[in-house]
Formats: structure tokens, sequence, C-alpha cells
């Protein structure tokens, strides 16, 4: 099986690649950080550390990546061949991912074959975002063929990568802690059997839990430091 994420970030290779490769995927990263493509393209791996007393490390392999700027005909062959694409690259950058999706999608008409589009970002609402950016610049056909085979099930994630320099650029040390939750209910064809996603009919419950747990302590706990 195999995968495309938009971000090879922390977040990128510290939680959503983990994961997917614990799901049995080759993971493609597309990223324009030159260094970060470089050097997974030659070692392939790369590591993620708890960030508690164990300090227990996970080795991520079958990876590799595209540089979107210098290679964007890579990165569309490439969603050409995948059946599932997520991101992680922050909400602002999700309209310039819709115009590589597009390029994606239209290549993908002829073969006729469920696509599912994740956008794992802290923004509610981002995979459904982003389905309207890329449904912008399709045809009335073309959308038609997005509507039977592309999925943009929206997902709430939370896992903490503190601010960290590691001596292997490619190391990411993680919080122990992470959700990915995703609505089911969006997905056309056969849900993705991923250990670590949760699967859920209604997003909304756990948003708010989200939003009244851990982003009300985080706010509680900088306005007391102040």
């Amino acid at each position: 099986m195999m995968a495309v994420h938009f971000g090879a970030g922390n977040i990128g290779r510290g939680f959503i690649g983990q994961l997917l490769h614990e799901a049995k995927y080759h993971v493609t990263f597309v990223d324009v950080n030159k260094s970060v493509v470089d050097a997974l393209n030659e070692k392939k791996q790369y590591q993620v550390i708890l960030a508690d007393d164990s300090q227990h490390v996970d080795l991520i392999t079958d990876v590799s990546a595209i540089n979107s700027q210098e290679n964007p005909e890579q990165v569309i062959a490439a969603i050409l061949d995948t059946e599932l694409v997520t991101t992680a690259v922050g909400p602002t950058i999700l309209p310039f991912i819709a115009k590589t999706l597009v390029a994606g999608i239209k290549a993908r008409i002829a073969i006729q074959k469920p696509l599912i589009v994740m956008a794992c970002e802290n923004m509610i609402g981002a995979s459904a975002s982003l389905q309207a950016s890329v449904y912008a610049e399709l045809s009335e056909t073309e959308k038609q063929y997005a509507d039977a085979f592309v999925s943009f099930p929206n997902a709430a994630v939370d896992r903490i990568v503190p601010n960290q320099t590691q001596d292997d650029p490619l190391s990411v040390l993680v919080e122990p802690f992470f959700e990915w939750v995703v609505e089911e209910s969006a997905i056309k064809g056969a849900v993705p059997a991923i250990p670590g996603i949760t699967y859920v009919a209604d997003l909304t419950p756990y948003i708010e839990r989200k939003l009244f747990t851990v982003n009300t302590g985080h706010a509680v706990t900088a306005t007391l430091a102040i």
C-alpha cells in the first residue's frame, strides 16, 4: 500500500508518517524543504523518540520524498498510484496543495479508483476546506468523478511535538499521547485499516472536547505564566 503525505515536518514525520508506517504503508513525503527531502531519499528511514522517561525509539522505514517545487510531475504521478493522501502543512498552505491535487485527480479519472484525502491540520473542517479549493478548479464532469471516487473526510488531530534540535535532523521527539479522529461517514468505499485512527460518525464532540481540554488548558497555563 502507498500513501502520499504533504508536509515532511515534525508533525508529518513524528505523527502521521509514523501511524501510516505502522499500518504498512509506503509513505511518500511531499515537501519543499530540499535538505529534508534529500535526507529522506538518502536514508529511507528516520527515528521517532517518545518524550518520556522511556525515551523509546521507533524506526520508521520504507519512506521516500519528493520536492514539489523541483519535481511537480513526480507528485502527480505519486497521487495517481496511491489510495490515500494526507496533509500536515498548516491551514494557509492547503490552497497551494489543492492545485497539485487537482492535477492528480484529473490524472486519476481514467483509472476509476477511490482516493481518500485527509487534511490533518489544527483547523476545524480542514478537509472540507481543501475540497472546496479543489472543486473550484474542476469542471462539472470532473466534479462528478470526484463525487463518485474522491473522499475528503474531516479529521481532528492532536499530538504535541516540543521545540527541539536533534543531532539527526530527521529524528523527531514527540509526546506519547496522540489522537487522530476521522469522520467515517464521509469515506466512499473501504475504510483504511490504520491502527491509531478512531473512526466516528460525528466529529463534533471530539473537536469540542479538544477545545475545552487541550486548547483551554494551554490557554490557562499560558495566562498563569504571564
